[in-house]
């Protein structure tokens, strides 16, 4: 039978069984008149005016009144029983029954009603936040408006239901083809940020370069020069300058053309990048025929070591130019850092030395 068993388990989301009701009668007809009375009540579930428990009990009483005539409940909960014994009142049973059925309906449309309210305002505050401009916003506002259509309709819950999965479906599709399409955009993005960081290097580095002789150029040098100064001030480590210049440059020019000038020009900044091969070692064309390289972690002994091989170096190469030999030698003018004095000092020091070098007969070096 349907009529609980008593002592047995409660299940969960069940109302609680009241006093046990009669299994059964002498006539079939009444016992599934009980029957269904006890599984509507054990089913039962809060209403406004009722809860669950109270629906149970109200259930319970008339599957007895059913059974064996008992008094039956009177309209409201807690009212005392009425009727006389042996007596069944079925118009009352029709009543309870049908007015049940009817606050049970007005319960749930009106949650239900409550429930596409809420819906339609979480679909107006989802269309609200969709950024305008973005791919796909058209799409998507489109079903969202599809959704409300349904929402604001009177129909099922189940066909609201059916309908959300669907517009759920599709703006998660178009959600993460989004995605993908923002994702490769920004791959293309970085690889354009790459390339022109590439080019800005390169460029910069053009900037930085003689044309001619792809050594540093006076801007570089300027920059470097002010760099090792402070950072040997600061660590203590000695730093030699040297200043080259080429000697009689302006009659190579003048007796073999400027495109020989500029031979012999590319031919000493090989020289200087063999004799100077250190990463340390920074190597520019200061201007014209004059040449400057600044020695890190150089003594003034080993700077001029260096400075006498970059002459014999220099005497070594053999320019020629429209069948003609250009012999070519320089000067060179040595200057040890002092971190007492200014980095223009050191500068002015290299320098005059350079023109000692001049003056003394070229083709040689100074102090």
């Amino acid at each position: 039978m349907l009529w609980g068993k008593k002592g047995g388990k409660k299940q969960p989301n069940q109302v609680q069984e009241t006093t046990p009701v009669p299994l059964a009668s002498d006539d079939p007809g009444l016992d599934a008149t009980a029957d269904l009375l006890r599984i509507f009540g054990k089913f039962a579930f809060d209403i406004d005016q009722y809860s669950a428990q109270t629906i149970n009990e109200m259930c319970q009483q008339w599957a007895r009144h059913v059974l064996i005539a008992t008094p039956y409940p009177n309209s409201g909960p807690g009212d005392a029983t009425i009727g006389t014994v042996g007596e069944r009142n079925w118009q009352g049973l029709h009543d309870f029954v049908t007015d049940l059925r009817q606050r049970e309906k007005i319960y749930v449309n009106s949650n239900f009603k409550e429930i596409r309210n809420v819906l339609g305002d979480f679909i107006d505050t989802l269309g609200k936040v969709i950024v305008e401009g973005e791919e796909g916003q058209t799409e998507i506002g489109d079903q969202l408006n599809r959704l409300r259509t349904v929402v604001d309709s009177n129909t099922s819950l189940e066909a609201i239901k059916r309908e959300a999965m669907q517009v759920i479906g599709t703006i998660g599709h178009l959600t993460e083809e989004r995605q993908r399409t923002h994702r490769h955009a920004l791959e293309q993005l970085a690889d354009k940020i790459k390339s022109m960081r590439e080019e800005l290097s390169a460029a910069r580095r053009e900037l930085e370069l003689d044309a001619l002789t792809q050594l540093y150029n006076r801007k570089a040098f300027d920059q470097q020069l002010l760099r090792i100064f402070e950072f040997n001030k600061l660590s203590s480590q000695p730093a030699c300058l040297l200043m080259v210049d080429l000697d009689r440059f302006k009659q190579i020019n003048d007796q073999f053309g400027h495109l020989a000038g500029d031979l012999v020009l590319r031919k000493f900044a090989d020289c200087c990048a063999q004799t100077f091969p250190r990463r340390s070692d920074f190597v520019a064309r200061y201007g014209g025929e004059e040449f400057v390289i600044i020695a890190q972690e150089t003594s003034v002994e080993v700077a001029t070591m260096l400075a006498e091989r970059l002459l014999r170096a220099v005497r070594g190469i053999r320019v020629y130019y429209e069948g003609k030999e250009i012999s070519v030698t320089v000067s060179i003018g040595i200057a040890e850092m002092d971190p007492q004095h200014d980095w223009s000092d050191w500068l002015h020091q290299a320098d005059s030395a350079l023109y000692r070098a001049k003056q003394g007969g070229r083709d040689r070096l100074a102090l």
